[in-house]
């Protein structure tokens, strides 16, 4: 990980990558019985960011969702 965001210039350490990557969440809920709609966390810029120098794709999942 350290070498990936060194070679991408990416201004980010490990642990700070490491930090914003674990916000990430996959949710899924059911509201009224209904069937479960599952999606991803809205992905910040910073996220994004982290995830193109580590030369990962964003996660994909039907649609993303903005909970709070």
């Amino acid at each position: 990980m350290r070498s990936r965001l060194k070679a991408a210039d990416a201004g980010y350490t490990p642990e700070r990558a490491f930090e914003q990557l674990q916000r990430i969440q996959h949710h899924r809920v059911r509201l009224n019985g209904g069937e479960p709609v599952a999606g991803v966390s809205t992905i910040s810029t910073e996220q994004s960011e982290v995830l193109h120098a580590l030369g990962i794709g964003k996660p994909a999942a039907p649609e993303q969702l903005a909970l709070l």
